[in-house]
């Protein structure tokens, strides 16, 4: 007990920012547990950075990226003091809108945990591998989980299925798919790393865990994080040229393997028709029409409602994703410029309905607008510039703009094998995939969210130490 304990000293005075490391090696697993301890985590984390950092933070000269980046903080700021004004000036008080101010005010937080992030890496206190190494090993076991719960009807705890949901350690939440896209770029870049000077274990063992990783994403049922992994995959064998066959061997694997179950498995055919139809009414606008197609052995069970025609069944489609952008659209013409203010949809939304050629019902009126309430648009791009206007949009497009020449300017050396540039690369694919415009998302301004857009954009902007030191 001593010797372990002196062990441990030892340690720590070797390393004397062994606990932050750990902190910030903890945030993919906080993720797992609930936003409570997400918040948790950042909040820790920023304290002991700032007790590191003290009067650094003053002192040192920021890169532009990240003082455009406080722009965007400062207009959700302003955008929601604009709308509380408006309110108390015309409209009369409301406690919804004071709330929404003071969230306004405490998404700062956000930006500190960025300017943390930043300056710890500048500093040579932050050292990545511990979150590298948890990000791996994290994604791979829910996974597992995942698996093991759709092939015995609950997972490693007792936590049962819900027929075409396997939510693992999520339980009722059905966000493990989506868990599992998030990070599944750093177990497969850690796992080719890992066994670097071992050119057949690293390529039976990066194919097997690619197959993990998209089968946990299967049998999650979520829908939108299985086609942005096989993208993602798409996009790492574009950007690197020296594992190309790993992960060309991979990505067919994993499709056959795909097949193999839906092919066997009616339920996940049917849930994969319904999204392909979904998605292009969403995408091309044909969600008012009737559409066929041919199902065999099994009738379709969804909330639409099914017509049996022979061998066709005719389901009448109601894009929600699009009546919800549309909505977002139609608020946003309330305050073109600043936007209406964070949190704003929802209520903007009703207030939309009390137009009279606004249909807020769910059945359709081909003579009215036919928009739809809820939080958030389910679309970051469009929950920007209902909530922070063309400025806000404006100041995104930027950041955007810069990612992508950040990219070019840094493609042949990203692509290298090293573990400071497979980290980055990890990082970018992972936030290429998270800010895809043509997709459904949560709310931009909720914790887990905005916690992991910060933390892979925070771990882009050390891409200078990265692409020249190993984390060793």
């Amino acid at each position: 007990m001593l010797k372990a304990k002196s062990a441990i000293q030892g340690k720590i005075k070797n390393n004397p920012y062994l606990f932050i490391n750990l902190i910030f090696g903890f945030f993919p697993i906080s993720f797992v547990i609930g936003s409570l301890f997400v918040n948790a985590n950042l909040l820790l984390f920023c304290g002991l950075g700032i007790y590191y950092l003290r009067s650094k933070i003053l002192i040192t000269k920021f890169d532009l990226p990240v003082k455009i980046i406080f722009l965007f903080f400062f207009i959700i700021f302003f955008s929601s003091s604009l709308s509380l004004i408006k309110f108390l000036y015309f409209d009369g008080y409301g406690d919804d809108n004071l709330v929404r101010f003071s969230k306004s005010i405490l998404f700062f937080r956000y930006f500190l945990f960025l300017t943390i992030i930043y300056l710890l890496n500048k500093f040579d206190i932050l050292n990545f591998k511990y979150f590298f190494l948890i990000a791996c090993f994290s994604s791979i076991l829910i996974s597992l989980d995942i698996i093991y719960q759709y092939i015995f009807g609950y997972n490693t705890i007792g936590l049962k299925n819900l027929g075409t949901r396997n939510s693992g350690f999520f339980g009722d939440e059905h966000i493990a798919g989506g868990y599992i896209q998030r990070f599944a770029f750093f177990a497969i870049l850690f796992t080719i790393l890992f066994f670097q000077n071992k050119n057949h274990a690293k390529f039976i063992s990066t194919v097997i865990v690619i197959c993990v990783l998209g089968a946990g994403v299967l049998f999650s049922g979520n829908r939108m994080p299985l086609i942005l992994f096989i993208f993602g995959l798409f996009l790492l064998f574009l950007l690197d040229f020296k594992i190309k066959k790993i992960l060309f061997v991979g990505f067919v694997a994993l499709l056959i393997l795909i097949k193999f179950v839906i092919s066997s498995d009616v339920s996940y055919k049917n849930i994969y028709i319904s999204f392909s139809y979904h998605a292009k009414n969403t995408i091309f606008g044909l969600g008012e029409g009737l559409r066929k197609w041919k199902v065999v052995e099994h009738k379709i069970t969804d909330r639409n409602t099914i017509h049996d025609k022979t061998h066709f069944y005719e389901v009448k489609w109601k894009s929600d994703h699009r009546r919800l952008w549309l909505t977002a659209i139609d608020t946003w013409k309330f305050n073109k410029i600043f936007g209406n203010g964070i949190k704003s949809f929802r209520e903007d939304c009703h207030r939309l309905g009390k137009q009279p050629d606004v249909n807020l019902q769910e059945h359709l009126y081909p003579d009215k607008k036919n928009r739809l309430c809820s939080n958030h648009p389910h679309n970051y791009y469009f929950e920007i510039l209902t909530e922070t206007g063309i400025v806000g949009f404006f100041i995104i497009s930027v950041i955007a703009l810069l990612f992508i020449i950040f990219i070019f300017k840094n493609f042949k050396f990203i692509k290298k094998i090293n573990t400071g540039n497979f980290f980055l690369l990890s990082a970018i694919i992972s936030l290429i995939l998270e800010t895809l415009p043509l997709r459904s998302t949560g709310s931009l301004f909720t914790t887990n969210n905005a916690t992991y857009i910060i933390l892979i954009g925070s771990i882009i902007l050390c891409y200078k130490k990265l692409l020249k030191i190993k984390i060793e």
